[in-house]
């Protein structure tokens, strides 16, 4: 290996830089490959590379510069020529494409349809390349408002995506195919594979096929995708690099073997590849090794001096050449990062005389160790159990479904009985390895939590993955080469479970309820309420595949992020849907140690059905009221509303009081006056100093007498942006400045953070 150390370390380096979403990762790699193609001696070596800094630096100063849009503020669009330039995603009642005006601006079009008859209209009617006038709006796009949240805004901004336009409506006299260029019509094509499939597949068999023929896996369940990702999988479900290899070399063969010449097979490939790059949904581990598969095919055909890790490299500076911007993609940086882990990993890790099984689970070892930073950092966990479950599910794939769906595509064109029978038969193995994929997800002991790691950990991290490589061509014993990385995670895990910080978060879940308490040293991690949405009946058309959910796309990845596996105590305040509505989809996901409940307010069918779950989970529930508590070196927490069993909705909420990080807090639920003043009798008063103001600033809450009672020096106010019912009200607000008290809204501020220690702490905003 020692002939492979300096591309080793510039890997490790590589992993970091990647991790942290830097764009000097491009520097490296653009240096070593433009250095090993050009075999310069060291003299030129600083020139070259003060020349590649100079070209990356122009590039991504271009890219950035010309990344604006040409209209600066919200906006009405009327009658304007708006262009497809991809083919629409309907899914249920809405439509969302990325579209054009004719002065090349692209929108992010998002239309909700009005009516099943619409909807078949649209699905017939638009193509990538159709161009509608219309009228609408724009709307800017929203940044992420809860601490390490998915941001759309710069997810979008990335592809040079500045609005998001609403049309009024889509209408059919004004709509026409335009100009048809090569990329719109292998976009059209594509799609008319995917419709194929569902229509003649088996509904699980056809969301594997399409997801392995057209890089399409939005027909994927979400309980499958959920069960691939936890055993380290899911790429299985995406088109990869292994994927173009196994399809490059069977038209390879297949040729040979029908009597075409290498000359017209090279021909053959040098053609389509580049078209099924497009096929497959054109995403950039596709497009990678399509890339690398050309340059390999060209520098043989030429027989050019072109090693892999030469094609690697080449592929990263076209890819960068036409989007610097596509270093901040995930897949990209996934990739990437295990394909130069691979091209480098020393050759006495897939040695010709191992036994196959020893060299997948080579292969499987460097997959996820050159992932595990990156997984790390945007997902907060990788899979324990991946190096197993890719020895079980990558032969299954490869050798079996991969080959059979596309056999099966090509058959259903026929009338053929045999397509049906072996449909069913292949739909069969497929939910066999559902079956075992669930079962496995299971374990407890599938998935490392390690949360949102920080600059340092992620450069511990990766040197100890180094170091593991170092030790391993030494051959010094396995438990010794692990050594490292097992005590980076541990002190890591240690340091996030133990830290003498402790942290308040009212988590923005829109318009509802949800604040998390997590004491310093673990002393406690407590959960009042979840927040929540209404749902209303709807039509089977309307239905979307994968509707948001609070609890699945807010809460549990900003839990998880904190490296948070328990929570030990989930207070639910009363039974509103806007506060409890997303307990369910939390139990099984998160370790609950129990539930504290206001008395009687399983009276509620939605707090019914929520226990219901909550006991078949085994998770104690308890019933209490005014006199309930607890306490710790850190904390002491008081329940002191409500006095009597009798439930009666809002004014019956539990009101937690509590002390730590040198401040005294009052949060409310959805008290209302009545109950407000049940406790102005009661207590006479309640010093406080920060108020979780009561029902989301309505004005039924927050009288002036209860504010003079609790005298807070700060309010929380947890609502919903521009919501319905106008919270927070005015008179509210009045109150509130009247008594000098400074005020925090989840609406304007996003997610409202307090870190502390015993001394105090401070307050941070998620939005400025």
């Amino acid at each position: 290996m020692s002939g492979n150390w300096v591309f080793m370390a510039l890997a490790a380096l590589s992993g970091i830089l990647i991790s942290l979403e830097l764009n000097f990762i491009a520097l490296l790699i653009l240096s070593l490959g433009i250095i090993r193609i050009t075999r310069w001696e060291k003299r030129n070596l600083f020139l070259l590379y003060c020349l590649i800094m100079l070209i990356f630096f122009f590039i991504s100063e271009h890219a950035i510069r010309s990344n604006v849009s040409y209209h600066k503020s919200p906006d009405k669009m009327t009658a304007v020529p708006i262009t497809f330039k991809e083919y629409p995603q309907i899914d249920g009642n809405r439509l969302r494409a990325i579209a054009a005006t004719p002065q090349k601006e692209k929108f992010m079009l998002i239309y909700k349809i009005s009516t099943e008859k619409e909807k078949v209209y649209l699905n017939e009617k638009l193509r990538a390349g159709t161009t509608c006038m219309m009228n609408g709006k724009l709307i800017r796009p929203e940044p992420n408002r809860n601490e390490h949240a998915f941001n759309y805004e710069e997810y979008l901004k990335r592809m040079n995506v500045h609005w998001i336009f609403e049309p009024d409506t889509i209408g059919k006299s004004d709509c026409h195919l335009t100009k048809i260029t090569v990329m719109t019509a292998l976009q059209n094509l594509r799609q008319a594979g995917i419709e194929t499939i569902e229509n003649k597949f088996p509904e699980r068999l056809a969301s594997y096929t399409a997801a392995l023929l057209f890089g399409e896996r939005s027909l994927i369940s979400e309980e499958t995708d959920r069960s691939y990702k936890q055993l380290g999988v899911v790429h299985l479900l995406a088109i990869s690099g292994l994927h173009v290899g196994i399809i490059a070399g069977g038209i390879f063969f297949l040729c040979l073997r029908i009597g075409m010449t290498r000359e017209s097979v090279f021909w053959l490939l040098i053609f389509f590849l580049p078209i099924y790059a497009v096929l497959s949904g054109g995403n950039p581990p596709v497009i990678r090794a399509v890339i690398m598969a050309l340059l390999l095919l060209v520098s043989k055909k030429w027989r050019l001096s072109l090693s892999t890790l030469d094609t690697f490299s080449l592929s990263f500076i076209l890819f960068l050449l036409f989007d610097p911007f596509l270093i901040y993609n995930i897949g990209f940086q996934l990739s990437y990062a295990v394909s130069f882990g691979l091209t480098l990993s020393p050759a006495y890790l897939f040695n010709k005389r191992d036994h196959v099984v020893w060299k997948m689970a080579n292969l499987s070892i460097v997959s996820v160790l050159s992932s595990l930073p990156i997984l790390s950092y945007h997902f907060f966990e990788f899979s324990l159990i991946s190096i197993v479950a890719n020895l079980l599910f990558v032969p299954f794939y490869t050798l079996v479904l991969l080959p059979s769906v596309f056999f099966l595509f090509a058959l259903s064109f026929t009338e053929l009985q045999a397509f049906n029978t072996a449909a069913l038969i292949l739909d069969q193995l497929v939910l066999l390895s559902e079956i075992l994929a669930t079962a496995a997800a299971q374990l407890p002991v599938s998935v490392f939590l390690t949360g949102r790691p920080s600059p340092l950990s992620i450069i511990f991290m990766v040197v100890s993955i180094f170091t593991f490589f170092v030790f391993k061509e030494k051959d010094i014993h396995p438990l010794v080469c692990v050594l490292p990385l097992v005590v980076t995670l541990t002190i890591h895990s240690v340091w996030v479970k133990y830290s003498p910080f402790g942290e308040v978060v009212f988590i923005d879940v829109g318009q509802g309820d949800s604040v998390l308490i997590k004491l310093p040293y673990n002393r406690g991690v407590y959960l009042i309420d979840t927040g929540g949405q209404l749902s209303f009946p709807i039509e089977e058309w309307q239905e979307r595949r994968r509707p948001y959910k609070i609890g699945r796309d807010t809460l549990l990845p900003f839990i998880k992020s904190k490296g948070i596996r328990r929570i030990d105590k989930l207070i639910l305040t009363h039974s509103d849907t806007d506060h409890i509505g997303a307990v369910e989809e939390l139990i099984g996901e998160i370790n609950i140690g129990e539930i504290l409940i206001s008395p009687n307010s399983w009276v509620k069918p939605i707090m019914a059905g929520t226990l219901d779950k909550a006991m078949k989970a085994n998770i104690n529930v308890k019933e209490i009221k005014a006199g309930y508590g607890w306490d710790n070196k850190s904390a002491i927490f008081h329940m002191v509303y409500p006095f009597d069993d009798e439930y009666e909705g809002n004014d019956d909420s539990l009101v937690l009081y509590a002390s730590f990080g040198g401040l005294r807090w009052l949060f409310t639920g959805d008290l209302e006056k009545e109950g407000e003043k049940e406790m102005e009798s009661a207590y006479g008063r309640l010093k406080t100093d920060v108020l979780k103001v009561g029902h989301h600033g309505s004005r039924g809450s927050t009288s002036a007498a209860f504010i003079e009672m609790v005298r807070a020096e700060y309010a929380i106010i947890s609502a919903g942006k521009s919501n319905r019912y106008g919270h927070p009200h005015l008179e509210v607000l009045e109150i509130l400045e009247g008594e000098s008290v400074r005020i925090l809204r989840t609406d304007e501020h996003g997610a409202i953070h307090f870190r502390f220690t015993s001394k105090g702490g401070t307050f941070k905003t998620v939005l400025p």
